[in-house]
């Protein structure tokens, strides 16, 4: 069986750092205990159980909002995602004397200052996002003032008069399903500013997987709840017309489906360890 790797792999630099700050915080023995993480640090199980073997506590309840749980702490400090939270979030933990450990990524952070700048200056606002992604959910938390867009059917029900508008996105959504939308905006606001904020760790693994090579089967490694994994697995089956499955480890993999395969491409989320994905690769290379 041939095996191709669509590089990128392994974890983008906001995945990586927001880690990085939390191994530093735990090993911190001046922050005070205990440390709570509100939500996961990053959608990605095997990396989340992790952290909760060192010690920290994980705020991850579906039956209550993370604003419910952030209200439920009492002391100690809390681990705000690499998806980012509404400012409410970091007022409520001040007035508490609860120490904020931020691993907001950068390119949220900046999506969000720029909004809170323009909405200062007057501008309606566009955030194009997914409905119920943590970093929307941060996103629509900075004013009541912001128009959520999911698809190209929510501009239909748009009606902004004024001339000062100000569009962005999230950064893992599909550059292809955006650019759709994108049009659509312009169309029928003109004067509109648009800034578009994929990140380019988001791009560059979609650009890959568009242009991949001819294979019977691709295979994207990484958590079924991540954002820019399944935009990959979507990439690769509509764009690149290649069947795809997705799969978080190799013991999901059902060997079934490589029965009569000689070509298997893989890649991974920005979020996927990349000691889980050359597991499946040193699988599928030793496969007969």
């Amino acid at each position: 069986m041939d095996v191709n790797v669509i590089k990128p792999q392994g974890f983008c630099l906001g995945v990586a750092k927001a880690l990085q700050i939390v191994d530093e915080s735990i090993n911190d023995i001046t922050i005070p205990r205990p440390i709570y993480l509100l939500g996961r640090i990053i959608h990605n199980d095997i990396v989340v159980n992790k952290i909760k073997a060192k010690g920290v506590i994980v705020l991850d309840d579906k039956n209550k909002t993370r604003l419910e749980q952030l209200q439920e702490i009492k002391t100690g400090s809390v681990i705000f995602s690499a998806h980012g939270v509404p400012p409410i979030y970091y007022e409520i933990a001040k007035s508490k004397n609860i120490h904020i450990i931020d691993a907001t990524c950068k390119h949220v952070l900046k999506i969000q200052n720029n909004i809170k700048h323009f909405l200062a200056n007057g501008y309606d606002i566009i955030y194009i996002g997914t409905n119920g992604h943590p970093e929307s959910i941060g996103v629509l938390g900075i004013s009541e003032q912001i128009h959520f867009v999911t698809s190209e059917s929510d501009i239909d029900n748009l009606t902004i008069n004024s001339d000062k508008i100000y569009a962005t996105n999230q950064t893992t959504l599909s550059i292809f399903d955006l650019k759709d939308i994108k049009e659509k905006l312009l169309n029928k606001y003109p004067s509109i500013q648009y800034d578009d904020k994929i990140c380019g760790a988001t791009s560059v693994r979609q650009q890959a997987m568009a242009k991949q090579p001819k294979a019977d089967l691709c295979i994207v490694v990484g958590d079924k709840n991540s954002s820019n994994t399944k935009k990959l697995a979507k990439v690769s089956s509509t764009i690149a017309n290649i069947e795809t499955i997705l799969i978080s480890t190799l013991e999901e993999l059902d060997v079934n489906i490589l029965k009569n395969k000689k070509t298997v491409n893989i890649s991974s989320g920005a979020s996927t360890p990349e000691e889980i994905t050359n597991e499946v690769i040193s699988f599928l290379r030793l496969y007969e």
